[in-house]
């Protein structure tokens, strides 16, 4: 069985079209994209300034006049009415966050506007003047001020309209409202509850701070599409050996081995074992020239490579079984409809995969489906080994791998021809 294993590599190595394919190819990829698109995965992104409106509907000198009216029609004495009035203008929501909005830690990342209407609002966003404007609705600083101290069961919303394909932009200017109207109510629920014995101190809202769960640096693009590249390529070894087989099959090869009384399955197994060892070396030589002259994985510990080395091989395991599979298949059938299907669907397993990009980036559906792939779940563990993840912590993504190639395994032992070929 050695010696076929041996044959193998021997016939790979001497082929120019099949070293091309399976090396160069995936590193001339992982060059131009790594030089094209590094801009867009570095660890240092820019937002670009953006507009937003305001547009504030609500007269807060009638708000505050009508929630004093409110405390005396109740009968409250003349002081309490005035301390209550005092603390009213010292948490008025408006200003609040219309203070937020203009703070200087913003002016790098939004413009405000103030809009007269909502109508006018609406035009300069449909006209993409701004990204986004925010409507505070009439009569919104009373309903407050009724809730926080006459414990009425008032509502107040703040109105948020984005643009529809004002992704980034967008998100920030819902996440700055939402945060804001959370900690509001946290802190006007702490000091309702401590009767203002226990007010948070102030200026604890924090806006845009990027918390890196993981103890390594961010995926460079250099990095994401080595990993992308090589199991996109990897998986081209399973149709390429399964080609071989099969002309081995026409040239008789395959008969000539059978008629020295070797056993059939020993002559499949020697493909899942070649295929499993050239898919390995074929990603160690493209990780270790891509470190070597990109810098990939340069300061890795020997845990990570280990780690490397341990998914590397589970995934070389699964493109063996596969090229198993598919010699078993096209010997059976003595056609190559199987294979040339499969060799042309990688395409379709590099995409779901995300070998091209994320496709967490288009939906959450998307990525599940990617992580039942092979080459999905192997990418997947990739990159989070390369984040700080232990091995231990990514063998369940694996798991999915390893049963693939064990069902892999099974039916082309039962599929593979013991007797003759036609």
């Amino acid at each position: 069985m050695f010696n076929l294993v041996f044959k193998d590599f021997l016939t790979l190595s001497k082929s120019k079209s099949d070293l091309l394919e399976l090396l160069f190819m995936p590193f001339i990829l992982i060059a131009i994209l790594g030089f094209s698109l590094g801009g867009l995965m570095m660890n240092d992104p820019t937002i670009n300034t953006f507009h937003i409106g305001v547009v504030n509907e609500q007269n807060f000198e009638q708000d505050l006049e009508r929630f004093e009216n409110t405390l005396r029609e109740q009968g409250l004495p003349e002081d309490i009415v005035s301390q209550l009035v005092a603390n009213a203008k010292e948490v008025e929501p408006t200003h609040m966050i219309e203070d937020l909005l203009n703070d200087e830690e913003f002016e790098e990342i939004m413009l405000v506007e103030e809009f007269k209407d909502a109508e006018a609002a609406q035009k300069a966003l449909e006209q993409e003047e701004i990204t986004g404007y925010i409507t505070i609705p009439e009569n919104f600083s009373s309903n407050v001020l009724e809730a926080i101290f006459l414990e009425e069961k008032t509502t107040a919303n703040l109105e948020v309209n984005i643009l529809t394909n004002a992704s980034t932009s967008g998100n920030i200017l819902q996440s700055v409202v939402s945060t804001f109207a959370e900690q509001y109510n946290l802190e006007t629920s702490i000091a309702m509850a401590t009767e203002g014995q226990a007010t948070p101190p102030e200026n604890t809202i924090r806006h845009g701070e990027v918390l890196q769960l993981s103890v390594e640096e961010p995926i460079t693009a250099f990095q994401y599409y080595t990993i992308g590249m090589g199991v996109m390529f990897a998986l081209s070894t399973a149709p390429t050996l399964a080609g071989r087989a099969f002309k081995e099959k026409e040239q008789h090869v395959f008969g000539r081995i059978m008629l020295s009384g070797m056993h059939p399955l020993k002559y499949l197994t020697s493909k899942l074992i070649a295929g499993t060892l050239i898919t390995f070396a074929q990603l160690a030589i493209l990780f270790l020239l891509s470190t070597l002259i990109f810098g990939t994985f340069r300061g890795r510990d020997l845990d990570f490579w280990l780690d490397m080395v341990y998914t590397t091989g589970i995934f070389a395991l699964v493109v063996g079984s596969f090229g198993s599979l598919l010699t078993a298949i096209s010997l059976n059938a003595n056609d190559l409809t199987t294979v040339n299907f499969f060799g042309s669907f990688v395409s379709v397993f590099a995409f779901l995969g995300g070998s091209f990009t994320p496709v967490e980036q288009f939906s959450d559906a998307l990525r599940q489906v990617g992580n039942w792939t092979p080459n999905g779940a192997a990418m997947t563990s990739y990159l989070q080994i390369m984040q700080g993840f232990d091995f231990q912590e990514v063998l369940p993504l694996l798991s999915r791998v390893i049963g693939m190639a064990i069902v892999a395994i099974i039916i082309s032992f039962f599929v593979f021809p013991k007797r003759r070929l036609d």
